[in-house]
């Protein structure tokens, strides 16, 4: 028995289960069956932490688990396999598949050079899963292990940005983060350390241990802050805060302004954008992939990046690449009012150590927009697809975070909403190509900080296709900037009545909460907006106070005639906004 065999088969022991397991290529693969879900998650958590694994494909199942459904999907996949095998819509260099933020960004980067690529998406819209469901918090690297592409690409990926923001012109700000140290801190440590030495080792020792970690990182610019400098940058903090460590390199996004700021430049340069366009197989001759099946056709094809997010598990089994499981990771996080926004003006976190099992930390943050955000939460979820938020979780939040600004009105909060992580049992960023497929390159296990490092996961991943044979040429007509839509709430009065004069439709507010005109929907439905919330991530119509009560049909409305559909056919999403007919037109 191998040393990595041993470390496996010593860990299975101390489960009460027929547990077997195989190892290919530093792949480990699980078989049997366990009474719970958390089993699941905690045993492929394990095997992933053995130092010389590459990955964890866990086929156990637990009690509960929804054989039927994954043979139903198995049998539609493969129905639609057999329907579009023949139908074949063109010929491409590269073919991405995933529309979130790390694909677009790898669609971005490689329309520099002079190939053919298109991207798939199966949603009716880009940035529709995570991407569109965190807090917009660009790290600064300060929390990935050592060692891990996660802490290689974080830091070079926060570098970035400000390069990114400027050419694609979406709005990125530097605010720092501010991790709060109190006498909460190491409670659970307070047992070993009497007296008035706790306190001691809080304000003067703790401090040196985090700016340690980060420096140690490569993080620069931490700051160990005591007394009234905290306080000088965050008034509302708490006041039993003993010290506080700064660092002033973290920054915020508005996560799916980014994803349409890179989709709209790839396609500017070149790349086809696929929508409505689901993967269901792939061809192949031997250990290499010819085409990618969809359910509208064929994509011939001499690479394929595989950015899926939480189906990059389930991408890589069709294409006989599985060399991992996503585990899917909910996260719950709360949104308030603009009129807090004044409260905070840093990324505020109490640091506790140990972390809470829910929490990956988390804290109150600005947005780009002037909202602030609590969250988020860290639960193992077993459906890919649940970003149900229950009252329990909004009152975890509420109560986990409250103790940063207690007197913060909570009774502001506007919207909740949770997003769905795909880490991978391995807990580091996967990007290689595959072990068993010659042109196929995995892009998965993106997880926070995934935001943070999307440019230089980007930059990684084409390294790793040039490394896999790929032939680039300079795109000698790559034009790297992008114009956003005009914002009726940036402008002064002068430009506007300037719009107006020019297009009247600049002067009919249809979102009175976010001040957004006519004439911004119709520039996102030109872009490619084709549902309500894809105008709404375009324009921020709907995101204000009533959040969408006043202005939803208006903008159904102005869809309506624009698309030249129904309007009982407008799609909030991925479904209809309407039950039925709606008043006034005809059934």
């Amino acid at each position: 028995m191998s040393s990595l065999e041993s470390k496996v088969a010593k860990i299975l022991k101390r489960y009460p289960y027929d547990i077997t397991f195989e190892i290919n290529d530093k792949i480990v693969f699980l078989y049997g069956n366990v009474e719970k879900y958390k089993e699941w998650v905690e045993i492929g958590l394990r095997i992933g932490k053995i130092k010389g694994i590459d990955g964890v494909v866990n086929k156990i199942k637990w009690r509960g688990f929804p054989e039927d459904r994954f043979k139903e999907k198995e049998e539609r996949r493969r129905m639609l396999f057999e329907k579009n095998r023949e139908k074949v819509i063109g010929e491409y260099d590269v073919i991405i598949i995933g529309g979130g933020i790390i694909g677009t960004a790898i669609a971005r980067e490689l329309s520099r050079y002079d190939i053919k690529i298109a991207l798939l998406e199966k949603a009716s819209d880009i940035a529709t899963g995570a991407s569109k469901a965190n807090n917009g918090m660009i790290h600064p690297g300060v929390a990935p292990p050592r060692n891990t592409l996660k802490r290689k690409l974080n830091i070079r990926g926060n570098a970035m940005y400000d390069k990114w923001a400027e050419e694609l012109g979406f709005k990125f700000k530097r605010v720092g983060s501010l991790w709060l140290i109190t006498p909460r801190t190491l409670i659970r440590y307070k047992k070993y350390l009497p007296g008035p030495l706790y306190r001691v080792v809080l304000k003067y020792i703790f401090p040196w241990v985090v700016k340690f970690k980060g420096m140690r990182n490569g993080v620069k610019g931490i700051k160990i802050l005591r007394g009234k400098e905290i306080f000088r940058l965050e008034p509302y903090v708490t006041k039993d805060t003993l010290a506080a460590v700064y660092v002033p390199s973290t920054g915020i996004v508005d996560s799916y302004e980014v994803t349409i700021a890179l989709a709209e430049n790839a396609k500017e340069n070149g790349v086809e954008i696929h929508l409505k366009t689901e993967v269901v197989g792939f061809l192949k001759e031997k250990n290499i992939i010819k085409g990618v099946v969809t359910n509208k056709g064929v994509f011939l094809c001499k690479y394929v990046v595989n950015a899926a997010g939480i189906y990059a598990d389930e991408i890589a089994e069709l294409a006989g690449a599985r060399e991992y499981t996503i585990h899917p990771r909910k996260g719950v996080e709360l949104m308030f009012h603009k009129d807090t926004g004044g409260l905070i003006h840093h990324c505020l976190s109490e640091l506790v150590f140990p972390s809470h099992p829910t929490s990956k930390g988390g804290g109150l943050n600005p947005t780009i927009h002037g909202n602030v955000m609590w969250g988020p939460t860290a639960v193992e979820v077993p459906d890919k697809e649940d970003t149900s938020v229950k009252r329990e979780e909004i009152e975890f939040v509420l109560e986990r975070y409250s103790t940063i600004i207690p007197n913060f009105p909570r009774e502001q909060m506007i919207r909740y909403f949770a997003g769905v992580r795909a880490p991978t049992f391995t807990e580091d960023f996967i990007i290689r190509p595959a072990k068993w497929v010659k042109n196929f390159l995995h892009v998965a296990g993106i997880q926070s900080p995934g935001l943070a490092s999307a440019p230089a996961i980007a930059e990684y991943a084409i390294d790793k296709l040039k490394a896999m044979g790929l032939e680039l040429k300079e795109n000698p007509l790559f034009n790297p900037r992008r114009n956003p839509i005009p914002a009726t709430a940036e402008m002064s009065i002068e430009e506007l009545d300037k719009r107006i004069m020019e297009n009247p439709k600049w002067g009919n507010i249809v979102c009175t909460c976010e001040l957004v005109s006519e004439a911004e929907i119709i520039e996102a439905i030109n872009r490619g907006a084709y549902t309500l919330d894809a105008i709404k991530r375009r324009t921020r119509a709907g995101m204000g106070t009533c959040q969408g009560s006043y202005c939803t049909l208006k903008i159904a409305e102005i869809l309506s005639r624009e698309l030249g559909v129904p309007l009982n056919d407008i799609l909030k999403e991925e479904s209809k906004l309407f039950n039925g007919p709606v008043r006034g037109e005809a059934p």
